[in-house]
């Protein structure tokens, strides 16, 4: 087959391809129906194909030319999207969850007063009845904590169960009180009275058994980060509640909408903060070469780190939602 031959073989799928290319230039990716999509994805393997045939037996011609150039530009049209959802991704999180968090800091500021209180709660109440302990922490974590032993610290490998079931718990919390946000905001008001109420029977059982420096020398490492995701979690819930409470000039159901919208957007910044306090919680807070005072700096770094993402990025600049419709 010659050069001439080959064009004429091959030049409507070609000018077809320009032609839809042109009308992606015009329109954006995103508005092109998902048929033409798929029919540019066919014809752009195909040019790519044409085009190395064409410089293995016509190098140097007009028609390789040609066909790099209108490959070049698919190319370009087809892969542009990856780039753009990164783009996109960066954007969320370090514009939308910021300014959504800052917009919504009441509700966090809440969440936190209520997990502070059930803590404060739970820590006294366990001082003044024992048994209440019995009735706030399972029966595993009991046993690890309130049975005296001979030394001051607690066993190494009783460490990472004590941390690990409080994460889970606080985990387990924080997508609740993002869920039962519809319940008006109480549910997630409960669920931050009650994990502080744990986390406070168990402070308080720690003391009690003479174990308090060695829980706070495992749990304050990760712990100021694993605090704020669950903070933010609650505050999620309780914008979705208060939404339906007060839904303002607007219908219950938009302003619920809008509220979820905002809520998700708390949720999934909550998440990093999840993962950053597990890591941290699985490579430095076992770590028995590293003292006390170097998890006390962790903790500290990490909170401010955390406080500093959530005031700080995307001041004096509107970032399109990543979740609109």
């Amino acid at each position: 087959m010659n050069q001439d031959q080959f064009v004429a073989r091959r030049q409507e799928q070609w000018q077809e391809l320009s032609r839809i290319l042109g009308e992606m230039q015009r329109q954006g990716v995103r508005r092109m129906p998902l048929p033409m999509l798929e029919r540019v994805g066919r014809l752009y393997r195909q040019a790519a194909s044409d085009l190395a045939y064409a410089r293995t037996y016509f190098p140097g011609s007009s028609t390789v030319h040609y066909l790099n150039q209108l490959v070049t530009q698919a190319h370009a049209l087809v892969y542009a999207e990856e780039p753009q959802r990164l783009k996109a991704l960066w954007r969320f999180f370090w514009h939308e969850v910021p300014q959504t968090v800052r917009r919504q800091g009441f509700a966090v500021a809440l969440a936190a007063v209520l997990m502070v209180s059930g803590g404060v709660l739970g820590y006294v109440g366990v001082q003044y009845d024992r048994n209440l302990a019995d009735a706030l922490v399972p029966e595993a974590v009991l046993e690890r904590v309130v049975t005296p032993r001979e030394r001051y610290d607690m066993q190494t490998e009783e460490r990472p169960f004590i941390g690990t079931f409080i994460m889970q718990n606080n985990i387990k919390v924080g997508l609740l009180s993002f869920a039962l946000g519809v319940t008006l905001g109480l549910g997630p008001a409960i669920l931050q009275l009650y994990n502080g109420a744990i986390v406070g029977a168990v402070v308080a059982q720690a003391v009690q058994t003479g174990y308090t420096a060695s829980l706070w020398a495992h749990l304050m490492a990760h712990g100021s980060l694993e605090l704020m995701a669950i903070w933010l979690c609650g505050g999620a819930g309780m914008v979705m509640g208060w939404a339906i409470v007060a839904p303002g000039d607007l219908p219950r159901s938009a302003a619920l909408s809008k509220a979820a919208r905002q809520a998700l957007v708390m949720f999934l910044g909550a998440l990093p903060f999840f993962v950053v306090a597990a890591l941290i919680e699985g490579f430095i807070t076992p770590a028995l070469t590293l003292p006390d005072a170097a998890k006390a700096l962790v903790a500290v770094v990490t909170g401010l780190l955390g406080l500093a993402y959530w005031l700080l990025p995307g001041r004096g600049q509107s970032a399109k939602s990543a979740l609109a419709p």
